[in-house]
């Protein structure tokens, strides 16, 4: 009798160890699963935040440089320059500014730099007339050997886009008329999908950038250049390991997530970081949700994503011309009545070509392709 109660109670044990055994090992292949899931949605967001970011910052600089290429063939404009006539050129930008806000609802900065790197005139102050920007204005010294426009970010006296074309007269240079932008469309759209967009500055550029001294720290590395933040912001951002963000991209803190995306100047020098900032609450929508567009997070078409990812595949490949970036670009989106044309003038294009040189283009242009399959 003893014996079976023995029995009894020690094979009792053994299920109970057995069944604790067993729930251990399924709370480990839960967290494991849960981890990867989590791990998944985190690199998709991460994925699409850069693809949107990207997008918006080359909406930016595309808008102004449609602006300031259109300045620059304002004759009344290159003439006020040649003849020095400071006023005669603070009147023309200001008055066509206004014209564009009343019109279209658009905010537009632009102003006037001489060839010796002089304020000439801007759109919404005039009393920087004739301050010399050499010191600040580092990019300028590019169009020394280029002729052709540049729009990108830049550390001026403040960060911003700066789309610039230059003016000239026959072979002279008169100057350049460029039109700046500080984020404000970028940020906007972020806004308007409840994600916290926070635009950092490396602050080795603090003496170069003389409007953002009196802008917020953040660590030890970074100067907040957003136009509008709280203390909370502050408090918030300064918590934060910038290293270990910039390492692994995104990171937990306080209860929100953060993702990271270096900032870079027109010569690819990064020059600081766009910084996102989503709620755990944000993520698990994002995480249980069972659309199967991969835009679930971003509210891009496919078109859309397609033509910014063609774009950034394309976007190391050595080509002859513009033209012929461009028309690679256009395979996959001719019409079918524009294939035969397009056959033809893409024949002649490329047989100016080395074999080397349509190698080279082919392997950049096979990322594209695969880029084409995942969207459908």
């Amino acid at each position: 009798m003893m014996h079976r109660i023995i029995d009894f109670f020690g094979n009792k044990k053994t299920i109970v160890a057995v069944f604790l055994l067993i729930l251990v090992i399924l709370s480990i292949v839960f967290w494991s699963l849960k981890k990867e899931v989590t791990s998944q949605t985190l690199a998709r967001l991460s994925d699409q935040l850069t693809i949107s970011l990207n997008n918006q910052l080359q909406e930016e600089r595309e808008t102004a440089l449609r602006y300031a290429l259109m300045l620059s063939q304002n004759d009344a404009l290159s003439n006020a320059l040649e003849q020095e006539d400071e006023d005669k050129g603070f009147d023309i930008l200001s008055e066509g500014m206004k014209s564009i806000q009343t019109h279209t609802n658009a905010l537009i900065r632009s102003q006037i730099i001489t060839s010796d790197y002089v304020i000439f005139a801007r759109s919404w102050d005039n009393s920087y007339a004739g301050m010399p920007l050499d010191f600040h204005r580092p990019d300028l010294l590019y169009f020394q050997t280029h002729k052709n426009p540049r729009s990108a970010i830049e550390v001026g006296r403040k960060l911003g886009i700066k789309a610039t074309v230059p003016i000239y007269n026959q072979d002279k240079m008169l100057g350049f008329v460029e039109v700046l932008s500080f984020f404000e469309p970028t940020k906007e759209y972020f806004d308007h999908l409840g994600i916290d967009l926070y635009i950092l500055m490396d602050k080795q550029f603090y003496e170069v950038a003389v409007f953002m001294q009196e802008n917020p720290m953040i660590g030890k590395k970074y100067i907040l250049a957003n136009s509008k933040y709280t203390q909370n912001d502050i408090k918030l951002l300064n918590g934060i390991n910038y290293q270990a963000l910039k390492d692994a991209h995104v990171l937990l803190h306080k209860g929100k997530y953060f993702f990271y995306q270096p900032m870079k100047n027109g010569g690819g020098e990064i020059i600081g970081a766009f910084v996102f900032s989503l709620t755990q609450k944000q993520m698990s929508n994002y995480e249980h949700s069972q659309q199967e567009d991969i835009s679930f997070l971003i509210p891009l078409s496919r078109d859309q994503l397609y033509d910014t990812m063609a774009k950034e595949s394309l976007k190391n490949t050595v080509f002859q011309t513009i033209q012929d970036k461009e028309l690679l670009y256009m395979k996959d989106v001719a019409a079918p009545e524009d294939r035969e044309f397009y056959l033809e003038e893409a024949r002649e294009r490329l047989n100016a070509y080395s074999k080397e040189e349509l190698i080279g283009i082919m392997l950049n242009y096979k990322v594209s392709k695969k880029i084409e399959g995942e969207i459908r």
